[in-house]
């Protein structure tokens, strides 16, 4: 019996050292890592194209329409109240010079003006957040075809950095018998990691990255984003000028629109007494723009004008297109402007200015109504003549008949 307990004690004692033997035996696991997606080369391709054509095209003219109607909408209420405004005070004014009674038709105006002038001025305010509402919504496609650019840049630096990777790795590869217990030696390992740098997640990236573009254009002022745009510029012009009139004070420099908590400015100069901030002499010739609608390359009438955001000049779109060179940088045309242009930034240093488009189609209206006035004049003149010949041949006949009478 004894001879039992000593055997069964071996025993417990053998399994007790081939256990702690394979505890320690045994290989720690590595640290744990998130699953990768590698694209494969279908998917690079297809997101190369989605960043080429993203199918954007209707939407992006649509809100180009859109800002382009909210401008035009803007001037011509604003044009409206400002030619009843003008009608009352020419009415007003005459009345006094005469000393007469009031008129049926400034009795009218001075009961409509008032109640158009604030329906005006609520619409022109709602439409302006609106145009800031598109600029957004346009800058939000912009920041969208920033980031699918860098995306399939990406994925193309990835593709490349794979194929050199999985070379190196064969390259490197050593016989069966110095290789580790793993069948991969560290060299190999590494030239994977580095070949490899796949994309955990496109989507997570993608979204990550618009969020940044986003945060970045949040972080900017109202000046920075709308001051300085294109289309908000453009509005601004149509709303002034129609507001103010050509002959009106100029319009205060872009860095007076906003307030500081970003609020817009939307006083009109010269009504009400308001004199748009403009303090000093200096405001004014800052603000001075040269009204001629005759491009300065062209010296015609321009058909697209196109305006500088860095100086206050006009030009035909065509003509300072030829102008500018291929490459590199050109001096302003216009005598005396040291503003710098390039043909790789026009769409960002020039946008079509809407509001001296208008300038010219009222003068090509205002031509062509003169000319219909001159051919009517001299239809007018004609008919005179015609009729003041049949009446001396007339008298000339009657002449004629008396004497052979005689």
């Amino acid at each position: 019996m004894s001879r039992r307990l000593f055997n069964r004690g071996r025993a417990a004692a053998s399994s007790s050292s081939s256990t702690s033997t394979s505890t320690t035996t045994v290989t720690a696991l590595p640290d744990y890592e998130p699953l990768s997606f590698p694209l494969s080369a279908t998917a690079r391709k297809e997101l190369i194209d989605l960043s080429n054509n993203r199918g954007t095209a209707p939407y992006e003219s649509q809100l180009k329409e859109s800002i382009r109607h909210l401008g035009l909408s803007v001037s011509e209420l604003n044009e409206r109240l400002r030619r009843g405004q003008d009608r009352l005070a020419a009415l007003r004014e005459r009345r006094e010079e005469k000393g007469t009674a009031k008129a049926e038709e400034e009795q009218r105006l001075e009961e409509e003006i008032p109640a158009f002038e604030k329906e005006v001025e609520r619409l022109t305010r709602e439409s302006e957040r609106a145009l800031r509402d598109l600029i957004d919504r346009k800058a939000e496609l912009e920041d969208e075809a920033a980031v699918l650019d860098d995306l399939s840049t990406a994925a193309t630096t990835s593709a490349i950095g794979q194929a050199r990777g999985a070379a190196a790795s064969q390259g490197r590869r050593r016989p069966a018998n110095v290789l580790g217990s793993d069948g991969e030696d560290e060299a190999d390992q590494k030239g994977d990691v580095e070949g490899e740098q796949a994309v955990s997640s496109i989507l997570d990236t993608f979204r990550e990255l618009r969020a940044k573009k986003r945060a970045e254009y949040n972080g900017l002022s109202a000046h920075g984003r709308y001051a300085l745009n294109n289309d908000y510029v453009g509005f601004k012009k149509l709303w002034h000028e129609a507001a103010a009139g050509e002959d009106g004070p100029p319009l205060p420099d872009a860095s007076r629109w906003f307030s500081s908590n970003g609020e817009p400015d939307m006083t009109v100069p010269g009504r009400d007494g308001h004199n748009g901030a403009l303090d000093d002499d200096d405001d004014v010739a800052v603000s001075r723009e040269n009204l001629s609608i005759n491009c300065p390359l062209t010296l015609l009438p321009m058909k697209e004008p196109y305006r500088s955001r860095k100086c206050p000049h006009t030009f035909e779109k065509a003509a300072i297109l030829d102008y500018l060179p291929l490459r590199g940088e050109r001096q302003c045309p216009q005598t005396g402007c040291s503003q710098t242009f390039s043909r790789a930034r026009f769409e960002h240093d020039f946008y079509l200015d809407e509001a001296m488009k208008r300038r010219i189609q009222r003068w090509q209206q205002a031509e062509q109504h003169e000319r219909d006035m001159d051919d009517e004049d001299d239809e007018d003149e004609a008919n005179e003549s015609l009729l003041l010949a049949r009446e001396h041949q007339t008298r000339g006949s009657g002449r004629i008949v008396k004497k052979e009478e005689r």
